[in-house]
Formats: structure tokens, C-alpha cells, sequence
């Protein structure tokens, strides 16, 4: 699922997926950018990434989350660059759980979007897993979480409230 931002860049497509018991695969795009993360059950890395889509629309001027892995950790940077524009930083360390600074993660993907095109491309990527799944099949293959329901309703309020005129 893509989108255009308003100043014409690259559509942003996030695409989220299950692929075994307690693992999901993430590809991210942008024009000629790409790259593949992977979660384990570890986290609820699903959940965790609509959120930090609310919190860009809320305006929080950063938010850092990360894809637990087995031994290492994907982290998502976003912050706000100004009113118009946010920047996405995806990184990749070697450790779980170290709690490294984001200087010590290796860039696999820096993208400049407008905060609507970031949260349409998250909440595509949840509404595509919901329909393969179910609440009720996402939680059988997820284990520890639960599917972010109520953070997708919250990430669908946020984007009517930025379309509104």
C-alpha cells in the first residue's frame, strides 16, 4: 500500500506480514530504498510501530521503537523535521536488549515523508495483516499480543482528524 505526500516524493509502503509461529517479516520502500526487517513474538512489534504512527500525528516531536529479534534489534527512528515533514531512520544492532545508542546501529534506511504518508503506510500494513488473519488467527500465530485493535482505531481517528479541511 503506498501513498504520495503532498510535496510530491517517493510513495512510502510499508508491507507487514506473518510468516511462522511468532516471527513476522516488515519490507519498507521508497523510490529505489529498500530494505527487510524481521520480528520475533518477542516484542509486540506490530502494536509498537501503529503507536509511534499516533504519536507522529499527535506531534510528538520523536519516537524511537524497536523490533525485538533473536539475537538483535531493529530500531525505528522518526522525528519531526518541521510542520510538513518527518524523517524515518531504520537501524540495525547486533544485541537485544542492549540498550546501544542509535550511533553504535547500522542505517539500513533513512527516508524524508510527510507524517500522513508515514501513518497511511502503517496503517495499511496492520489492515493488510487484520484481513490475512483475523483478530483471533493474528493471536494464535503471534502468542504473547494481542492484535493493536485499539491502537488501528486510534491511527484511523488521527488520520481523519489530518484529512479534515
Amino acid at each position: 500500500m503506498t501513498d504520495k505526500n503532498p510535496n510530491n516524493q517517493a510513495p512510502l509502503t510499508i508491507d507487514y506480514e506473518l510468516t511462522g509461529s511468532g516471527w513476522a517479516r516488515c519490507s519498507v520502500r521508497v523510490d529505489s530504498q529498500h530494505c527487510e526487517l524481521s520480528a520475533s513474538y518477542l516484542s509486540d512489534a506490530l502494536g509498537k510501530l501503529v503507536l509511534a504512527a499516533v504519536a507522529v500525528l499527535a506531534g510528538a516531536h520523536s519516537i524511537s521503537v524497536g523490533f525485538d529479534e533473536e539475537p538483535g534489534e531493529y530500531r525505528w527512528n522518526v522525528v519531526y523535521l518541521d510542520n510538513a515533514l518527518v524523517r524515518l531512520t531504520l537501524l540495525e544492532f547486533d544485541e537485544l536488549w542492549g540498550n546501544q545508542p542509535d550511533a553504535e546501529g547500522r542505517s539500513l534506511l533513512i527516508v524524508t515523508c510527510s507524517p500522513l504518508t508515514f501513518a497511511k503506510a502503517v496503517r495499511a500494513a496492520a489492515e493488510t495483516v487484520l484481513k490475512a488473519h483475523g483478530v483471533a488467527g493474528y493471536k494464535e500465530r503471534w502468542g504473547q499480543h494481542d492484535f493493536p485493535s485499539q491502537q488501528l482505531a486510534l491511527l484511523e481517528a488521527g488520520i481523519a482528524a489530518w484529512e479534515r479541511p
